[in-house]
């Protein structure tokens, strides 16, 4: 069954549906909440908020809008907004290390440098405004067109595509000033100490 077969189930009260809709989304709604709050329990229990407000209106959803996911995503983006402006909690650990999440199967040193090459990546678009940050998060990771960005984010196609395109900017910019590691150029395969 396809999710738009799911979907109408889902709406006709289908809970099998729903669990199946839930399962094939849920990845893509957590990451996204994830990577917005930095905080893994509690991008978990944000992310059921999501689901519990789509589940309260899904009998709105129509995909002539725009997908499914990208509708989730800007509930999600809307429980994000709301977290940030509730004056009652706070923002977890906003330079949580991602070295964590990163696996290498490569050898020991080489592993080093691309977890420090994907730190600073990773910290030049977290020095990103949050509107380009958010903007080029949709675009690469998610792969949503600009239209269902401009959905998810309430803006008009043309500021997304001009947010997509100054944030590329501004990340090449960053990157150019980045140092070089001093310690990359003796630990590259085939050069000895």
């Amino acid at each position: 069954m396809s999710e738009d077969k799911w979907i109408v189930e889902a709406q006709q009260g289908n809970e099998a549906a729903v669990e199946l809709l839930i399962r094939h989304t849920y990845s893509d709604v957590y990451r996204f909440i994830r990577w917005k709050i930095h905080n893994d329990e509690l991008a978990w229990d944000l992310a059921q908020t999501v689901y519990e407000k789509a589940w309260a209106k899904l009998d709105s959803y129509q995909n002539e809008h725009g997908s499914f996911r990208a509708w989730l995503m800007a509930i999600a983006q809307n429980v994000c907004i709301d977290y940030f402006r509730s004056k009652s909690t706070r923002q977890a650990e906003l330079n949580q290390s991602i070295s964590d999440e990163i696996t290498v199967d490569e050898d020991f040193l080489e592993g080093i440098l691309l977890r420090e090459e994907v730190k600073t990546v990773y910290a030049a678009i977290c020095s990103l405004p949050d509107d380009q940050r958010d903007a080029l998060l949709l675009r690469y990771k998610y792969e949503f067109t600009f239209t269902e960005i401009a959905a998810i984010t309430h803006e008009p196609e043309s500021t997304v595509k001009s947010r997509v395109s100054r944030s590329l900017l501004k990340l090449r910019e960053l990157l150019k000033q980045t140092k070089p590691n001093a310690l990359s150029h003796p630990f590259k395969k085939g050069v000895k100490k």
